[in-house]
């Protein structure tokens, strides 16, 4: 028995040291990035950097974590972010993200609140740590932009996983409930007058929202990822489903940048309850209040070619740089790369 006890002695230890030896390399590792960043202009702060969890789990907790990028101006605020992973699996991170926090994007500052808020990253354990999956959720989620509007879901899943089709696609999942209308948006709509049509009388929330949508990009996302860059390519929309309302939009299709780097393709939207579409457009800004009538009797006319009056069927169509729904044009399509 004593060469048994002498196992579990060498193998205590050996755990005990490679423990603390990982969590050594974990809080010396998040010093030299904070140091980097700080160095390469970022706009970083932390009250406490701590590493937690023996023996099982390595639990690193920052708290009071500032970060801006003068040039983007991107930034995000935390009172306090956890992020945790078991000690025999270092490759699968999860985070608890704070209930309150401040993301500063395009010249604004959001607020996002939340219950349960959570992210997962697994990657696989290779040298390259390939992405094997990403997840974020919530319950109870709310923004407040300081640009003015409002919105947030009762509850949200995002899913990111690496698919089957190649090693730089990845599938995207998406699953909210309870979207919340922005008031102001809510108002706008409201208000809208159409000649010889009821107000469109639009709930304050929407949803379901699903989404399935396989992306493609120029590489696999992993921790080569600064050096490479992968830049995305395209993507097939499998599934789209919003409910608003009597109002549901589904879309399928696919779409991919041309040589020029816009994107180009075709994507088919179907529209049940087409009549509650005019109004939106009109309270997005989209429409004109006297084109309005106009663009309802082409959709109608359209509609009325699919068998069911309440049924309109429309391709989005990009192709030479430029969008157009149906007949209607859009204007100019998104750029997905880089021009050649």
């Amino acid at each position: 028995m004593r060469w048994l006890l002498g196992i579990v002695i060498v193998a205590t230890v050996l755990w005990f040291g490679y423990w603390f030896a990982a969590t050594t390399a974990i809080r010396n590792g998040v010093d030299g990035f904070l140091a980097d960043q700080r160095a390469s202009g970022t706009l970083i702060e932390t009250r406490d950097v701590s590493v937690q969890g023996f023996p099982y789990r390595f639990d690193l907790t920052l708290d009071g974590l500032k970060l801006k990028d003068p040039v983007s101006g991107a930034g995000y605020e935390g009172e306090k972010l956890q992020v945790s992973a078991m000690a025999w699996k270092p490759w699968h991170i999860l985070a608890a993200l704070p209930p309150d926090q401040v993301l500063t994007v395009a010249g604004q500052e959001i607020e996002l609140t939340g219950t349960e808020l959570m992210a997962s990253l697994r990657a696989r354990p290779a040298l390259d740590l390939p992405l094997e999956e990403l997840r974020l959720g919530g319950q109870a989620i709310g923004l407040s932009s300081s640009a003015g509007w409002q919105s947030g879901a009762s509850n949200l899943l995002l899913a990111l996983r690496q698919a089957e089709t190649g090693p730089a696609d990845y599938a995207l999942a998406l699953s909210a409930g309870g979207v919340k209308i922005d008031p102001a948006f809510g108002a706008r709509l409201a208000a809208v007058a159409l000649p010889n049509q009821p107000p469109p009388g639009m709930p304050d929330e929407a949803g379901p929202l699903r989404a399935n949508i396989l992306l493609h990009f120029t590489a696999p996302l992993d921790r080569n990822y600064a050096a490479v860059q992968p830049r995305f390519t395209g993507l097939d929309i499998g599934e789209l489903h919003l409910e608003w309302g009597a109002l549901v939009i589904e879309a399928t299709g696919k779409l991919a940048a041309d040589a020029e780097g816009y994107a180009a393709g075709e994507v088919k939207l179907t529209v049940t309850n087409w009549d509650r579409l005019p109004p939106v457009l009109v309270a997005l800004g989209l429409v004109k209040p006297e084109v309005a009538p106009t663009i309802g009797n082409m959709m109608k006319a359209l509609a009325g070619q699919t068998g069911d009056p309440e049924l309109l069927q429309l391709p989005l169509k990009l192709a030479d740089g430029q969008m157009s729904l149906g007949p209607f044009p859009l204007g100019p399509a998104p750029l997905l790369m880089p021009r050649s």
